[in-house]
C-alpha cells in the first residue's frame, strides 16, 4: 500500500510537470526550432504517462508473467549446459538495465549542463535581464511556479526542470528495463527448452547410468527408456505451453506502450536531428540534443532488438524438435512430438500495438522515417 500511494504521489508531480509543459507551447510557436523540439519532449512525457499507469494498474498481470517464467518446473534433470544460460542473462540483464537508467537520467543532466552553461556566460556578459529571461535558457520549457528573474532564481528553475525530468526518466525506464529483463528471461527459457529437448535422450540415458554407446532399434524394446522419454516429453510439452502463454501476457500488456514508444522515437529522432541541424557546433544545447537523441535511438533499439530475439528463440525451439534423437521412439513419443512440431509452425513474436511484428526491421523502418520527417523540417523551416 505505501509503495502505491508513493507512486500516485510522483505520478501526480508528472502530471503537473506535464501540463505546464502543454501550458509553455504557446509561447514557442513563433519558433520552428523550439517547438519541434518541445514537441518531442511533450510526446515523451505522454509515453512517459502511459507507461506510469500501465506499471500501476497492472501490477497482477506483471506478477503473474513473473511466476510463469520462474515456474520450478522450467529447471531440467542433468542439462548440464543449460545451467550457464540462466546466469549469463542475468547478468546481461543487469547491464541493460543500468545503462537503460544512465542513459534516461543523463537527458536530464546534459539538459541542465547546457542550460547552465549558456546562463553562466549570459551573466558575465551582462545579458541576463530585462527581455532576457530564464525561459530563454531552459532547454525543456514550463510554467516556472516562482521568482525566476535573478540568477539564483532562474537556477533554482533548472532544479525544478531537473525534479520533473527525473520522475519521468525514473518511470520510463522502470518500464523499458521491465520489458527488456521480461524478454530476455522468456528468450532464455525458450533458449533452455531448445537445449533440454535436443539434448532429451542423452539426459534420459544419463539418468538411468546406460553406456553412452548404447543403442537400439526401438525403444519399446526397454519399457523404463520409453516411459522416461515420454515422461520427459510431456514436461517440455507443458513447458512449451507455458513459455507461450508467457508471450501472449507480455504482449497483452506491452503491446500498445510499445506502439505509443514508436511513434514518439520517430518524432523525437526526427525532431533532434532537425533542431541540432540548425545550431553551431559550440552551442551547448547541442550536446544535450545529441544525447536526448542517443537515448531515444538506444530505447526503440533494443525493444526491436529483444523483439527480435523472441522470433529467434522460437525458430530454434522448433528447430530442435527436429533434432531430437526420435527415430527409435514410440509412437506415442512421435506423436507427442509431432504435436510439439505443429504449434511452433506458427511463428512465435511480440507485435506494436498488434499491428506489425516487432523486429529489427522496425527499427530501420523508423530510422529511415525519421531522416525523411527531419529532411522535411528542413525545407519547411
Amino acid at each position: 500500500m505505501r509503495f502505491i500511494i508513493w507512486d500516485t504521489t510522483l505520478f501526480v508531480l508528472a502530471i503537473m510537470f506535464f501540463m505546464c509543459e502543454i501550458l509553455m507551447m504557446k509561447h514557442i510557436l513563433s519558433e520552428l526550432k523550439k517547438l519541434f523540439k518541445h514537441l518531442a519532449m511533450l510526446a515523451t512525457h505522454t509515453v512517459g504517462i502511459l507507461k506510469c499507469l500501465l506499471i500501476i494498474t497492472h501490477q497482477k498481470d506483471l506478477a503473474k508473467i513473473k511466476s510463469m517464467l520462474q515456474d520450478e518446473h522450467l529447471i531440467y534433470e542433468s542439462c548440464n549446459n543449460c545451467i550457464n544460460l540462466p546466469t549469463a542473462a542475468k547478468s546481461f540483464s543487469n547491464k541493460i538495465c543500468l545503462t537503460t537508467y544512465f542513459l534516461y537520467i543523463m537527458v536530464g543532466t546534459t539538459a541542465h549542463l547546457s542550460a547552465l552553461r549558456k546562463l553562466n556566460a549570459a551573466v558575465q556578459e551582462n545579458q541576463f535581464g530585462g527581455n532576457v529571461t530564464c525561459y530563454d535558457f531552459l532547454p525543456y520549457l514550463f510554467v516556472i511556479p516562482f521568482d525566476s528573474e535573478s540568477t539564483n532564481g532562474c537556477k533554482n528553475a533548472l532544479i525544478t526542470m531537473d525534479f520533473g525530468l527525473c520522475i519521468f526518466a525514473g518511470y520510463i525506464a522502470s518500464h523499458d528495463a521491465m520489458l527488456y529483463s521480461t524478454i530476455i528471461c522468456l528468450r532464455t527459457n525458450l533458449d533452455v527448452l531448445s537445449k533440454a529437448t535436443r539434448n532429451m535422450r542423452g539426459r534420459i540415458m544419463q539418468k538411468l547410468n546406460l553406456p553412452k554407446d548404447f543403442e537400439t532399434t526401438r525403444d519399446d524394446s526397454f519399457p523404463e527408456l520409453e516411459n522416461e522419454l515420454y515422461s520427459e516429453l510431456k514436461v517440455c510439452n507443458r513447458n512449451l505451453e507455458l513459455l507461450l502463454s508467457a508471450c501472449q501476457c507480455i504482449e497483452e500488456v506491452f503491446s500498445y506502450t510499445i506502439l505509443a514508444q514508436t511513434i514518439t522515437s520517430l518524432l523525437v529522432i526526427a525532431s533532434c536531428m532537425f533542431a541540432s541541424s540548425l545550431m553551431a557546433y559550440t552551442d551547448p544545447e547541442l550536446y544535450s540534443l545529441v544525447e536526448y537523441a542517443i537515448a531515444s535511438v538506444f530505447q526503440l533499439l533494443m525493444v526491436c532488438h529483444f523483439g527480435n530475439s523472441i522470433i529467434v528463440a522460437g525458430e530454434t525451439c522448433r528447430y530442435s524438435l527436429y533434432e531430437t534423437d526420435w527415430h527409435s521412439s514410440s509412437k506415442r513419443f512421435k506423436q507427442g512430438l509431432l504435436i510439439m512440431m505443429y504449434r511452433m509452425e506458427r511463428p512465435l513474436y511480440l507485435t506494436i500495438g498488434k499491428f506489425s511484428p516487432l523486429t529489427l526491421q522496425t527499427f530501420v523502418a523508423v530510422m529511415k522515417g525519421s531522416f525523411s520527417y527531419a529532411t522535411v523540417f528542413k525545407t519547411v523551416e
